[in-house]
C-alpha cells in the first residue's frame, strides 16, 4: 500500500517503487480517504491549537 507523508503543505501518498498493482491500489485507496477525512486540515488545526497555548 501507501502511507501519507506528512510535513507537507498537501496531500501526499508514498509507495515504494516495486510495489504491486495491488499495492498501488490501496494507496489510492488511503489518498481518497486522507482527501475525504481533510487529515491535512486537521493537522494544521490541532498543532495551530498547540502553538496558541
Amino acid at each position: 500500500g501507501g502511507a501519507p507523508l506528512l510535513g507537507v503543505n498537501g496531500n501526499v501518498i508514498i509507495c515504494h517503487g516495486s510495489s504491486s498493482a495491488k499495492a498501488i491500489k490501496n494507496a489510492i485507496k488511503v489518498a481518497k480517504d486522507v482527501v475525504n477525512k481533510k487529515v491535512n486540515e486537521r493537522i494544521k488545526q490541532r498543532l495551530e491549537l498547540k502553538v496558541k497555548r
